[in-house]
């Protein structure tokens, strides 16, 4: 047998495995109907079926540093509460650290890079609904994970590129057909 029919075997294998693996997590309660609440709450909540989204999805910077903006939405009918952290506090900066979404509303993320060597990193936004009569995210978060419940999380990658795969295309560069 080949190298690359090895490498194909090994493949159908993986997928079909991971097949099992999605068909396995999917299962249906007796009733026969999915284990996810839809009723906007975070109980039960699967990995695919997230209540806030990031737009985009990964930040890229240069090497002399930067800033992106990141915008976060709440999908859900509750307020949620979020809290960002980073793998590398040290050459990055997020505004704000907490914040509060407001049901079916938009936030802005922004972040800043300080010049520094290269290193991928990335941000976690952990979030959870909010706990009726707290205003302050911070609060909301601590009191939520009190009950013994954990925070959703949603990874951002921030990749560090060269300047050439940086540079925005110059309109009137491009040539007319």
């Amino acid at each position: 047998m080949k190298m690359d029919e090895k490498k194909a075997n090994k493949s159908d294998r993986s997928v079909k495995s991971e097949q099992k693996s999605v068909t396995k997590s999917v299962t249906n309660t007796p009733n026969n109907t999915p284990d996810v609440k839809t009723d906007g709450s975070l109980d039960g909540i699967k990995k695919e079926d997230k209540r806030l989204s990031v737009d985009p999805e990964e930040g890229h910077f240069l090497e002399t540093g930067g800033k992106q903006e990141f915008m976060l939405v709440n999908t859900t009918e509750n307020p949620l509460a979020v809290k960002i952290k980073c793998s590398n506090n040290a050459q990055y900066r997020v505004l704000p650290v907490y914040l509060t979404i407001e049901k079916s509303q938009i936030s802005t993320l922004s972040v800043t890079r300080l010049p520094g060597p290269a290193k991928n990193d990335k941000l976690v936004a952990a979030y959870c609904p909010m706990v009726d009569g707290v205003k302050d995210p911070k609060e909301a978060i601590t009191k939520y994970e009190a009950t013994g419940k954990k925070c959703q999380i949603i990874r951002i990658m921030l990749k560090v590129v060269n300047a050439e795969d940086f540079a925005v295309p110059d309109p009137s560069r491009e040539a007319v057909s």
